[in-house]
């Protein structure tokens, strides 16, 4: 079992750099003053039409919607703490992700010459070629990197004694929100995958049948198989609960639950009813997320 004390023996921190050259850039203030007063007025123009980037910022909201679903919070800004045991599908699935982008990249910096004169004939007066970086330099504005932290305390031969101990007890105070919100973010997640498939089973809004995607439940399935590895911190009331669930909606898929009204009442029901029990059973969820439809 994973503890603030000794989380990262079942989990590592990890940092993704993903970034992308921002196609619009701020518009002189000279410019401005000729249309009015420059205190009420924002303006920006864009260097490149949109979909010269749209690619590779398509790959970056990739990697960071697969860390989002895959990895928990960690408190500190532009981290998340991955499980152990996910590390090498977590591995994988990012360097897929990086040839995907490096060949968005390389796309992109072949047109890049061409782009800029189309950008010349469309924005007229206001194209500056100073805004625009030579190829060479261009090449810096696109990362796509991710490395592991490990941290941890140690005897430090920097600081003094007195400044070490405050330290160390900062760093627990850090391990223990890090586990508080991993727990939190386990069980918000857990929550919101099922209400949504309460509530789309629940019957009909404005008159017409709710519908409810295959996705709805293929998250659902992706969150209790993946559960295991991430509940690092063993959240028995929640692995109960996920079982529940679990055993709720096994052996059936949304394509049953739309043509079987029978297999449609039985899982609003089976759903209504464990949302009661996480109610009742878990603290901190997100009330809002909780829907006991009729």
């Amino acid at each position: 079992m994973a503890t603030a004390e000794n989380m990262f023996r079942e989990a590592a921190l990890l940092q993704l750099n993903a970034t992308c050259w921002q196609l619009d850039k701020k518009l002189p203030q000279s410019l401005l003053a000729d249309v009015g007063n420059v205190d009420f007025l924002r303006g920006r123009k864009l260097l490149l039409p949109p979909d010269s980037t749209a690619n590779i910022k398509q790959v970056i909201g990739k990697a960071r919607n697969y860390l989002r679903k895959i990895a928990l919070p960690f408190p500190i800004n532009g981290c998340m703490l991955v499980p152990r045991k996910l590390i090498p599908e977590i591995q994988e699935q990012l360097k897929q992700l990086e040839t995907q982008y490096q060949s968005h990249v390389e796309d992109f910096l072949y047109w890049y010459p061409q782009t800029i004169q189309d950008a010349r004939a469309l924005l007229g007066e206001l194209f500056d070629e100073c805004d625009y970086p030579t190829p060479e330099a261009i090449k810096t504005r696109f990362r796509f990197q991710w490395r592991y932290i490990v941290i941890g305390p140690s005897v430090s031969r920097v600081l003094p004694p007195s400044i070490y101990k405050d330290e160390v007890a900062k760093f627990q105070n850090l391990m223990e929100q890090a586990r508080q919100e991993a727990i939190a973010a386990l069980r918000g997640e857990f929550v919101e995958l099922v209400a949504n498939i309460a509530d789309k089973v629940s019957g009909a809004e404005d008159g017409k049948p709710k519908r409810l995607r295959d996705a709805a439940v293929e998250n659902l399935r992706d969150f209790l198989d993946s559960f295991a590895d991430r509940n690092i911190f063993e959240d028995e009331q929640l692995a109960e609960l996920v079982n529940q669930c679990r055993a709720v909606i096994s052996g059936t898929d949304a394509n049953a639950i739309r043509h079987s009204s029978l297999v449609k009442e039985n899982l609003h029901s089976s759903m209504t009813n464990l949302l009661k029990t996480i109610e009742s059973s878990l603290e901190g969820v997100p009330r809002r997320k909780l829907r006991f439809a009729a």
